[in-house]
């Protein structure tokens, strides 16, 4: 993947319990009353309940005395909490989540082991990894301007969201133009991951934006530091690094031979071809999505 384009402004938002998506774009004070930036009209929140504030790259929440208490990841917080990507913010009985793009550094990955290999609770699960990458969005900043594409990959975020998480799927990280999302092989049957593939094919052609997927399988390192889980190892890399592969070999979707085996695809893939990763010894194969998954698509 190649480096991020830093002229990109950092977006967050918040996933509410409806399924909507509320962007943030500045200070967002949240509770009943009309006059609040996000009005949630529920019992349980006071008139005027909690502030988000940008602040650096990202956002600190703050009680504003509410009846009912404000928390994060399950504690109560009585002074402004600085909030990371993921974290779950209850509000009442409302529960909604933070999220927030998150950058990389020369495409090594969404997470740097050395940064995480102090902490103790380190565990090794195998996970179906999928990337999805936005195609040429730098050119498109340049031709619309930040603002426009911005409403543009809003727009790609909101719908793209629901058809992951929607199969079980669950994403780790908004890498600036990207999704980095994964499936677990030991608790999640392959037919998940299939029907994710197969609602984001059907949507394709009607996405705002162009973009790229690339499925792996492997074992993962999930860490969990003061940034939240993050997910390393060869194999993460190993995604990462195929995504630009399939920009080499042309194709809008690409499946590594594991995940292809793993998904009990042999015999329906056509093969697009072999080459070796950057960092990665051997020389690796890669499939197109069967046919079948694919002719919704164009229906």
């Amino acid at each position: 993947m190649p480096p991020p384009d830093n002229t990109l402004p950092p977006e967050a938002w918040l996933e509410l319990p409806d399924g909507r998506t509320f962007w943030l774009r500045g200070p967002c004070a949240i509770g009943r009353q009309p006059d609040n930036d996000l009005v949630l009209d529920l019992p349980a929140l006071s008139r005027r309940h909690a502030l988000l504030t940008p602040e650096g790259d990202g956002y600190t929440l703050s009680d504003l005395h509410s009846r009912n208490g404000t928390f994060v990841n399950r504690a109560a917080i009585t002074r402004p909490v600085t909030l990371r990507d993921r974290d779950e913010i209850r509000l009442g009985d409302a529960l909604v989540r933070f999220r927030c793009t998150r950058r990389l550094v020369n495409g090594a990955g969404p997470a740097d082991f050395a940064a995480t290999q102090r902490l103790d609770d380190v565990r090794e699960r195998p996970c179906w990894l999928l990337l999805v990458d936005v195609v040429g969005f730098t050119t498109l900043n340049e031709r619309l301007g930040s603002e426009a594409a911005v409403r543009q990959m809003q727009a790609w975020i909101t719908a793209i969201r629901p058809l992951i998480e929607g199969h079980d799927g669950h994403i780790n990280g908004y890498l600036g133009d990207a999704i980095f999302a994964y499936w677990l092989a030991d608790t999640t049957a392959p037919s998940a991951l299939l029907a994710s593939l197969r609602a984001i094919e059907r949507w394709r052609p009607a996405s705002p934006l162009a973009f790229r997927v690339v499925a792996h399988h492997g074992k993962v390192l999930f860490t969990h530091s003061d940034r939240g889980e993050e997910l390393t190892g060869q194999d993460v890399n190993f995604a990462f690094r195929s995504e630009k592969l399939a920009k080499i070999f042309g194709v809008p979707a690409m499946l590594s031979e594991t995940a292809m085996r793993t998904l009990g695809l042999e015999g329906c893939c056509a093969s697009c071809g072999q080459a070796p990763l950057d960092g990665i010894s051997g020389t690796f194969s890669f499939f197109t999505l069967p046919n079948d998954l694919t002719a919704d698509a164009s229906a």
